[in-house]
């Protein structure tokens, strides 16, 4: 049984501007235009969340910027399209949707706009920082300087394990059934001494909070 790809719905990749910006767009026929980027990939629908700085109208079209720290892009939208009505300087949007180029300048075409709660632009940005680390490419061989092992002895020192938050972090979404996690069953199955006093303040600072009490989960 064939299928028909104009209803090929790929899945949102988690991206930032920056990524966007700096990888390579690739035309394609079927309506299948994507970036290439360095870290991920192949991504032809994006999954972003940024704040937005600037909204411009220019007759049926919208120009909304907006910053996620790590660059500026502008998200448009065509024929007065109603999810642009709502949208206001300084709130934070999650945008599903294409990358689109028009003379040279990369936007975004949006599916879906939904405003966010500004706590999860930091969640966003570890997240990705995260996941993009371990998918960096490591650097070639070839193109170091073969006569000087310090450089490679160098690069390996760079490595840094996770820090005490992360890991902890890590260790409630692996235990976390959708549900929560109880913080005596993470006091029992952390690595971390000092598991009590860091759970404090990552509930201070936000990285988790408590659905119930005794019961906490990342943001």
């Amino acid at each position: 049984m064939e299928t028909n790809n104009a209803f090929v719905r790929f899945a949102a990749i988690k991206t930032t501007i920056q990524e966007l910006l700096s990888s390579t767009y690739v035309e394609e026929e079927g309506n299948f235009n994507h970036i290439l980027s360095p870290w991920q990939g192949k991504i032809i629908r994006l999954s972003l969340l940024a704040t937005i700085v600037e909204k411009e109208m220019y007759g049926t079209i919208t120009n909304i910027l907006v910053d996620d720290g790590t660059g500026k892009i502008i998200v448009r939208f065509f024929e007065g399209n109603p999810l642009a009505h709502n949208l206001n300087l300084g709130e934070v949007i999650l945008i599903i949707g294409k990358l689109r180029k028009y003379n040279q300048e990369k936007y975004i075409s949006p599916e879906i706009v939904k405003k966010m709660p500004a706590a999860w632009l930091k969640v966003r940005a570890l997240e990705l920082k995260s996941g993009l680390t371990a998918k960096v490419p490591p650097p070639a061989i070839d193109s170091m300087n073969k006569e000087n092992p310090q450089m490679i002895e160098e690069i390996a020192i760079t490595d840094e394990p996770l820090l005490p938050r992360q890991k902890i972090a890590q260790l409630i979404k692996e235990m976390d059934d959708g549900k929560g996690v109880l913080i005596e069953d993470l006091l029992e199955k952390s690595p971390i001494q000092e598991t009590e006093q860091v759970l404090g303040q990552m509930l201070e600072s936000g990285e988790i909070f408590q659905i119930l009490p005794g019961k906490v989960k990342v943001l």
